[in-house]
């Protein structure tokens, strides 16, 4: 997943659950400019949204992140 820098946090997650066959549920008032690119790695899409999760948490964003592999549903939460 890469974040683009001026880019908003729920459109460059957006983008990256669109093209991986998911839907995004944006569920929080709180978004976020990107100041410098961001780029989260890993072997499956749990990884990577595990890699958000832990930059969320490390930002003290008050997000976390919810996935519903049934309905292909990825849901950003308030804590």
């Amino acid at each position: 997943m890469v974040i683009q820098e001026n880019e908003l946090l729920s459109q460059g997650v957006k983008d990256w659950v669109s093209a991986n066959g998911y839907k995004l549920f944006w569920n929080s008032k709180k978004d976020y400019l990107v100041y410098n690119d961001i780029t989260l790695t890993g072997k499956t899409d749990d990884d990577i949204l595990q890699a958000l999760g832990e930059l969320f948490f490390s930002e003290n964003y008050g997000l976390v992140v919810k996935k519903y592999e049934k309905n292909r549903v990825i849901v950003i939460d308030e804590m």
